[in-house]
């Protein structure tokens, strides 16, 4: 049987990175939220975000945001499995490498 997931939460996502997850992790959730005044791409990735060459490195998958008032809730079943370790960045392009402005929300649930 499965363990209670437990939630996560990242602000200021940004071209930097944040890891997510120390290790080995299931998602079953995501909420994104993008308070900023421009489009924002949040990128997933299954890697320390020292490993990501951010622009080149292709992510796991990506999470568009609109301006603003840009919201996502993605619940995966079964979750997500990252097997090294899950770190998000978030730019102002699809696969790009500038950072988005503040304002960028990531919350997790982790099982």
């Amino acid at each position: 049987m499965a363990g209670y997931a437990r939630a996560t939460h990242f602000t200021g996502l940004s071209d930097t990175g944040q890891n997510i997850t120390a290790g080995i992790a299931r998602v079953s959730h995501i909420n994104a939220l993008n308070r900023s005044a421009a489009t924002a791409f949040i990128q997933i990735f299954d890697l320390a975000a020292a490993s990501v060459t951010i622009g080149t490195t292709v992510p796991l998958f990506e999470i568009l945001l609109a301006a603003s008032t840009g919201f996502e809730s993605i619940s995966f079943s079964p979750p997500v499995e990252f097997i090294t370790r899950m770190s998000a960045f978030s730019t102002t392009t699809d696969g790009g490498s500038t950072g988005s402005a503040a304002g960028v929300v990531l919350q997790c649930w982790i099982e």
